[in-house]
């Protein structure tokens, strides 16, 4: 069974496969919070782990998909030792990979060695041809300032007879990993703590304060009609909803609808009723105003703004 922890409200996923579950068999989406270690600093692309809105972990919960834990709060007095301890980890982590790296170039300019000598080779052939010509032409010259060189001249000069200095040399020196290319291990999945305690959605606590409030059991009980109608729902706020409705997978599929929960007893102030209907057709959605009844059915209106079409 899968695990979702709760801590002060939010429920959150840490696990790769367990977000693939819930997409694909259950149909729950929910929303990537976490930054990514090459990009901490953007919020275009996010990470695990995977934040539920309440109805979808209390809906989980509710049909045996999840388990709902409450884990245990981190200890200040540890922070310094789990601090160490991942210095300590990346500083080994970074002397194993700088030695797989010395040891792969290495390899890699042993299979390269025979090609290197060709190439060399090729380059004094054409050079020789070049240095023929131009000793012809000062063959006279270079013999008189022969006849008029001192032996210890050419001993001074701390080269012996028969040397040919060479820059291209191949260097048995490896050049040494950069801190930069330290590779970073990713974990898709987060072990279960140790003295995690189930947690039970139906009792209101510090974990979990939705239950019996009014406003969540009016959101839950329009989010689990429209799921048990095959729809995909995300939050809504910034288009002034409690949801969108999509018709699959918000991977592949626009939303069709910005859902609106009423109260059968509330009324709908004609401003707001307006504002949505003409925001939902800006944004080519239907505003879709849901209202549970006291039989358990949930009443759907749907309005547009004709005038905007």
């Amino acid at each position: 069974m899968l695990v979702v922890e709760v801590a002060n409200g939010r429920s959150l996923v840490w696990g790769a496969e367990a977000v693939q579950a819930l997409r694909e068999r259950l149909g729950v989406g929910g929303r990537t919070v976490g930054a990514l270690p090459r990009g901490p600093r953007q919020n275009s692309r996010l990470g695990l782990p995977l934040l539920l809105m309440p109805e979808e972990a209390r809906l989980l919960a509710e049909i045996g998909a999840v388990t709902l834990v409450s884990a245990p709060r981190p200890d200040p007095r540890q922070h310094d030792l789990a601090l160490a301890a991942f210095k300590l980890q990346q500083d080994q982590s970074f002397r194993e990979q700088s030695t797989l790296a010395a040891e792969a170039r290495e390899t890699r300019r042993r299979e390269l060695l025979d090609k290197i000598a060709e190439g060399q080779a090729a380059k004094r052939q054409r050079l020789e041809p070049e240095s023929g010509a131009a000793g012809g032409s000062q063959e006279a010259g270079g013999s008189r300032a022969a006849e008029g060189s001192d032996p210890e001249d050419d001993q001074a000069s701390g080269e012996p007879e028969g040397t040919v200095l060479s820059s291209s040399q191949p260097s048995n020196e490896v050049a040494p990993l950069p801190r930069s290319a330290l590779l970073v291990q990713l974990a898709t999945a987060r072990p279960r703590p140790v003295k995690a305690r189930p947690l039970d959605w139906r009792v209101q606590s510090k974990d979990w304060p939705h239950a019996g409030r009014p406003a969540h059991e009016l959101r839950y009980s329009i989010y689990k009609d429209l799921w048990e109608h095959g729809f995909f729902l995300s939050g809504a706020g910034k288009f002034g909803g409690d949801f969108l409705v999509y018709p699959g997978d918000p991977l592949r599929f626009h939303a069709h609808y910005i859902a609106q929960c009423w109260a059968p007893e509330d009324p709908i102030p004609l401003q707001d009723l307006v504002s949505a209907g003409r925001l939902g057709t800006s944004v080519r959605k239907t505003l879709l105003l849901c209202s549970p009844q006291p039989d358990g059915k949930v009443v759907y209106t749907s309005l547009q703004w004709a005038s905007l079409q």
